[in-house]
Parts: structure tokens; sequence; C-alpha cells
């Protein structure tokens, strides 16, 4: 598996925009502006990375995208720094995106059939938002008292990527 570095992953070409080295990546890492972070098995290009990272400089936002085989998004976690505890990120938000059956190429996500986004609070307060393309209306839901325990990880660090890249799965009461 190899690293690619840029602005963020381009879907149609399938490579890095404004591709950087790992050296200027690093730095930006420090200094900014931000970066991405994809992680793909074929270095040379045209393929769908395992993920991609969207990182603020020292790592105060991190954004994880996940793709399915044509390289359309399927889910996105948004982590941020809380302040409730210094040195730590909150997986702030879930973003689970589903397409059309039959689907054979990339689409992007306005081509979505429905998307679900899942946004949590540190004191365990939760929202789910359902959206159903032809639908006249979203299904809003809210819940008190959700476990957010695993959703607190240790502020990322130049090179601790896969951390991020790990699907989780959070849960809801009920």
């Amino acid at each position: 598996m190899t690293y690619r570095y840029g602005r963020d992953w381009h879907p149609v070409l399938r490579k890095p925009i404004q591709e950087i080295s790992e050296a200027q990546a690093r730095k930006r890492f420090t200094d900014g502006p931000s970066l991405s972070v994809s992680k793909v098995g074929n270095p040379s290009g045209g393929v769908v990375p395992l993920y991609t990272l969207k990182i603020n400089p020292a790592g105060m936002y991190v954004g994880a995208v996940f793709y399915d085989e044509f390289g359309s998004e399927v889910k996105s976690y948004h982590f941020d720094e809380d302040g409730a505890r210094p040195g730590d990120l909150f997986l702030r938000e879930v973003v689970l995106t589903v397409y059309p059956d039959g689907q054979d190429k990339w689409l992007s996500l306005r081509d979505s059939k429905a998307h679900r986004s899942l946004l949590f609070q540190p004191d365990g307060r939760a929202s789910s938002y359902l959206a159903v393309t032809g639908e006249p209306a979203a299904k809003v839901e809210e819940f008190t008292g959700v476990d957010v325990s695993a959703h607190w990880v240790p502020m990322i660090t130049f090179g601790d990527w896969d951390r991020f890249g790990e699907h989780r799965e959070p849960g809801l009461p009920g």
C-alpha cells in the first residue's frame, strides 16, 4: 500500500488533486494549508483508494472518505477538536450514501439514491437525518443517552493515517 498526498482525491481522474510529496505533506501538516492523504494499492494511479483523509493543519480536523469499487463516496467521518478533552478529536458526524441498484460506474453524491447523516454531541445527544431521493421530506430523529465513549480518539500525528481510515460503526439507542 502507498499513501498519496495532495489537496483532495479526484474521483474521475483517480489521482490526488495538486499532488505533493511526502516532505511537502509533512510541512503542510504542521504549517498549512490543509492536505489530503489517500491510501492506494497501486501508486501509479488509475485506482480507487481505500480511503482519503482530509486534514487541517496540526490535525485539528480530520475527515475520512470511503469509496465503493467505482470510486463513489459511500461513507464519511468527520472528527474535530471539541475542547472538552484536550489532545483528543471527537467523531462528530457519520454520513452514509446509497446509490441506485445496478450501478456500474462512478457516480457523484448528487446521483445518490439516499443518504443518512448521524450527528453526535459529546454529552450523548445525537440526531439522524435520512433523505431519500424523490421523497417529499427527510426523516429526522433525536436521541439522548448515546454512548459516545468510543468517539474520542487521540489527536492525529503525521503518518498515523490508518487509525483514522478504520471503519467505525457508532451505535444509537434502540
